[in-house]
């Protein structure tokens, strides 16, 4: 009887363990975010336009005489400079008519000398009266005929040493031979030019831009240019011409120098010019993704003693991902940079980016209730398994004892 009533008296109390206090884990869920640091650095706003590097200066070289090339002194990537004798044209035929008219200047000089001394020494006939003045004016006629005729024959003979002196083609400035299109024996005419020279110690890139930038961009500006294929770095290039007038795009064209004095630009390379718009150094600085604008609100979150706090803030100059602040945050300040869109002023957060634990503080366990089993201790060994481990589970309450009719059937054990 004492048997049983130790055994009831058990049972019960492993019930009340079970259908006691259970364990109560509570977690309370903060909202991982990243950060970054604010800092200050140099920002610009920048447009590019693509170009291609053209010479300042290009010249086509033809000849004003036609004829066959003689020779030619000068190939494709020379350097030649101003006068320098490009190339040769036949000119026998010139220095024929030359001597032609040589000999006719000398009938018509030796003309105009008699028709001058008649018409001295007739003057003096006709100031003393001995001459009709219709005598005179034939004299005086006959002399400044000859006159014109010796002037005509000089003139035609000034025009045959200009063109016998432009059989010899000579380079009309310092540069690089860019073209050659004559050969020896081949016939030299205007139709197509015979050489092109360039002068590349300074390049030209010409840009078109559109009218947004235009009025930003004036005569002298800098701009930075960059040229892989002639320097890792960008170069600096100085605005020297802005078209008044649209093209038929609706762009406008700006040329833009550069110095090439070492010769590393060569024409046709493509060119990168870059137009600052605006600019500003040693200014605070944010991943663009890090502001919010809603509700015609502009502003970010700070981290402040793990909670974050809605900072309204005011834009300056954006550049790609990065954008300039211009009031509101300083430098050290701690911004969310990633996990803001669903903040709320004061929220408490956890930050995932500053070291590996701090992800493990999203959830904080807090612990009421330990179950114990100690005071099974007395109990048969068959009952106090099942009891122990019902009680140390926590896994079944009294209700979940009388519907699965387990007590019932461990009560008849007992009895």
């Amino acid at each position: 009887m004492k048997k049983r009533i130790l055994i009831a008296l058990a049972l019960c109390m492993a019930l009340g363990t079970a259908c006691g206090k259970k364990e109560v884990e509570e977690e309370k869920t903060l909202r991982s975010v990243e950060v970054t640091t604010v800092g200050k650095g140099d920002i610009a706003s920048e447009f590019s336009y693509t170009g291609k590097a053209a010479p300042a200066k290009e010249v086509s070289v033809v000849p004003t005489v036609p004829g066959k090339v003689l020779s030619f002194n000068y190939d494709v990537g020379d350097k030649v400079g101003q006068g320098a004798v490009l190339f040769t044209v036949d000119s026998t035929d010139l220095q024929n008519n030359m001597r032609s008219l040589q000999a006719s200047y000398n009938a018509a000089k030796l003309g105009r000398d008699n028709a001058k001394s008649t018409y001295d020494s007739n003057k003096l006939l006709y100031d003393e009266e001995i001459i009709s003045k219709n005598e005179f004016d034939q004299i005086k006629y006959a002399y400044e005929s000859a006159d014109a005729q010796l002037a005509s024959i000089q003139v035609q003979m000034d025009n045959l040493k200009k063109n016998i002196s432009d059989c010899t083609v000579t380079s009309p400035m310092t540069g690089v031979i860019a073209t050659r299109g004559v050969e020896k024996g081949s016939f030299a005419s205007q139709a197509a030019p015979a050489y092109t020279v360039m002068d590349l110690s300074t390049i030209k890139v010409e840009v078109s831009v559109s009218e947004q930038v235009l009025n930003t961009i004036q005569v002298g500006d800098k701009v930075s240019v960059l040229m892989t294929a002639a320097s890792e770095t960008p170069l600096t290039g100085t605005v020297a011409t802005i078209a008044p007038a649209a093209e038929q795009t609706g762009m406008y064209t700006v040329k833009v120098e550069l110095d090439n004095k070492d010769g590393k630009i060569k024409s046709g390379m493509m060119a990168e010019v870059s137009f600052t718009m605006a600019a500003s150094d040693d200014t605070i600085l944010l991943p663009r993704n890090a502001v919010i604008e809603k509700d015609n609100e502009t502003y970010v979150y700070v981290i402040n003693n793990g909670k974050a706090k809605k900072t309204a803030v005011e834009l300056g100059i954006e550049a790609e991902d990065t954008i300039e602040i211009k009031s509101g945050l300083k430098k050290g300040d701690n911004v969310v940079t990633k996990g803001q869109t669903y903040l709320s002023d004061g929220e408490e957060v956890t930050i995932a980016n500053t070291a590996a634990k701090t992800s493990s503080q999203a959830v904080v366990p807090q612990t009421t209730g330990t179950p114990s089993s100690r005071h099974l201790t007395t109990l048969p060994y068959a009952v106090e398994g099942v009891v122990n481990s019902m009680a140390t589970s926590a896994l079944l309450n009294a209700s979940d004892w009388k519907s699965s009719g387990l007590f019932i059937s461990m009560m008849d054990t007992i009895s």
